[in-house]
């Protein structure tokens, strides 16, 4: 009778496991049954040898690298996997997490801020863990966002990040970080405080002139010159005024031998009015430019 010799080659046991196979190879040394690790070779100091008597082959153990043999029917793990020996063939039958926590096959398993997937392709077992965020009661994956009171919060792989800030009374509209906006008499501001730190911030509008405080929308006459109160808290000079007269800015008025000018230089805004029996405005305004020219080189001169 011709001796057999088996040789089993098991796969590596890493985070894939794929399925063993069998060799046989015929030898002069009896009958018998050579296992080893896979890639390992048949005169490998590791190797096991099953005798095979009146051609019974007795169940097979299971030869791992680095992992040991394991009688058939009894369970082991390494690394991230649990397994079973059948026959000679380790069969994953879990995937551990880190902290010992048991996934079945094909599940998903939620812990401590951890999603831990174990999952099947074909004949290849595969475990991975990603992070998570968890804020009131909820885990969200990375990339996730979602809305907390006034702020949009998205799950990244550092934690939760805070993207925005709706505004008051909606429910789409967002400002960004460090933005602001100015509605209905209002700025509306996206604070950032602080590494990761945002506030929503909602102020009244107005305006302070000449120490006095005026509301949006306010008009008010401080020395001839006509103000408004803007959304944006700034001031908006409408004209001058003189007993009932008004004057739009930029332009000058000749009524009843009195000129009114109503002008702006850089910043400030003038209100002059003066007698002139000219026959035309033009005239009028020439010759008060003419005379305040005359008076600005006298000082000089003095």
């Amino acid at each position: 009778m011709i001796p057999l010799i088996l040789f089993l080659i098991f796969p590596l046991i890493s985070g894939e496991f794929r399925q063993s196979f069998f060799e046989t190879s015929n030898r002069s040394e009896g009958d018998k049954i050579i296992l080893t690790a896979h890639g390992m070779g048949m005169d490998n100091a590791n190797r096991v040898v099953i005798p095979v008597t009146n051609g019974h082959i007795p169940p097979l153990p299971c030869v791992t690298s680095n992992a040991g043999t394991h009688p058939h029917g009894s369970t082991f793990t390494k690394n991230n996997f649990h397994y079973t020996c059948k026959n000679g063939t380790a069969e994953v039958v879990a995937c551990l997490a880190d902290d010992g926590s048991v996934i079945q096959l094909g599940r998903t398993f939620v812990r401590s801020g951890m999603k831990h997937f174990c999952s099947i392709q074909g004949d290849t077992v595969s475990y991975k863990q990603e992070s998570m965020c968890y804020e009131n009661g909820m885990h969200y994956n990375v990339g996730d966002s979602f809305r907390n009171g006034s702020f949009k919060l998205t799950c990244r792989e550092s934690g939760i990040y805070v993207e925005g800030c709706y505004m008051q009374n909606s429910f789409n509209d967002l400002l960004m970080s460090g933005e602001s906006r100015i509605e209905n008499g209002k700025r509306h501001e996206c604070e950032i405080i602080g590494p990761g730190k945002v506030r929503y911030v909602v102020k009244m509008l107005g305006c302070n002139h000449e120490g006095q405080q005026y509301s949006t929308g306010q008009m008010w006459t401080h020395q001839h010159v006509r103000y408004q109160c803007k959304n944006d808290g700034t001031l908006l000079v409408l004209g001058c005024i003189d007993e009932g007269l008004f004057i739009e800015l930029g332009r000058d008025l000749l009524m009843e031998g009195m000129v009114h000018r109503c002008y702006q230089v850089n910043t400030t805004v003038f209100y002059h009015k003066f007698a002139c029996e000219r026959s035309s405005l033009a005239e009028c305004v020439s010759q008060s430019m003419h005379r305040r020219a005359r008076r600005y080189a006298k000082r000089m001169v003095a």
